[in-house]
């Protein structure tokens, strides 16, 4: 059976479909504006399509609304279900004109060896069968095609101290992670900093986070908790993980002092 569209969907459709006809623009005009079918306009208009949230605030603007006179009612759809969720952050992961990443428990996927990814992996879900585990390992490498190509997008990546210092996967597997880790700090577009264990509290002791910049769509965030990762799209919410990443950056050492403790820890396993 197909699942009906939420009532907030088709809420928002019927206004999107009401302004629009209230500006007196038809539906293929304001389609092309958008750059998109008007069989796609004419699925949101009807709540058979969830469209992203920046692509309801080139809505807005292109009706001449005030802002978040749409936005305020997508903001209230429910929230995807959590595979779903994360395909949507592997999409925009793709997209991305920059990445900030702060890591506060351990070395971000996109910077993972294939052994740290597995042991990850196999801690955190102990009861998934070898295949289950061997095809997110496949997926979490196939992620990092990102940093491979021509002109990838600029990484910033900020590291508690203990992220670098937990042995996962055992002395062998933390070693080559730490090489890992120096090797594609050598690329120009990565940068990677860390606070220092001396530190003490600091802003990033509360969640582990990302933020998306894009060509021409708004920022967003991703967090992550022990049930789910959630994606964040609001502009106030964005802007607190700025604000947050920001407040990380001034407690951060410098990248070479950063690199430097980095290799000690490696030639001290």
């Amino acid at each position: 059976m197909v699942k009906p569209p939420s009532p907030t969907l088709l809420t928002l459709g019927r206004i999107i479909r009401f302004c629009r006809d209230a500006a007196g623009i038809r539906q293929a005009d304001l389609a092309k504006t958008l750059g998109y079918s008007v069989g796609w306009l004419s699925n949101v208009e009807t709540g058979q399509l969830r469209a992203r949230r920046d692509q309801v605030v080139a809505i807005e603007r292109a009706l001449g609304l005030a802002e978040s006179t749409l936005t305020d009612v997508y903001d209230d759809l429910p929230h995807d279900h959590p595979v779903k969720r994360f395909e949507r952050y592997e999409e925009r992961e793709r997209q991305a004109a920059r990445i900030l990443d702060y890591e506060a428990l351990a070395v971000p996927g996109l910077l993972q060896t294939e052994e740290t990814t597995r042991a990850l992996l196999m801690a955190g879900r102990p009861a998934d069968p070898p295949d289950a585990i061997e095809n997110l390992v496949a997926r979490r490498m196939a992620r990092q095609e990102v940093l491979r190509r021509a002109a990838p997008p600029p990484l910033w990546v900020i590291l508690d101290e203990t992220v670098i210092r937990r042995p996962v996967g055992g002395p062998k597997v933390h070693s080559a992670q730490l090489d890992h880790l120096l090797d594609m700090a050598d690329r120009p577009a990565i940068s990677i900093q860390l606070i220092p264990l001396a530190t003490g509290a600091h802003a990033g002791l509360v969640s582990t986070f990302y933020i998306f910049s894009f060509e021409n769509a708004p920022s967003i965030a991703y967090s992550e908790d022990p049930a789910a990762g959630h994606i964040h799209e609001r502009p106030e919410l964005v802007r607190i993980f700025l604000d947050t990443y920001h407040a990380l950056q001034t407690s951060a050492l410098p990248s070479v002092a950063s690199l430097s403790i980095i290799k000690e820890v490696r030639d001290e396993i």
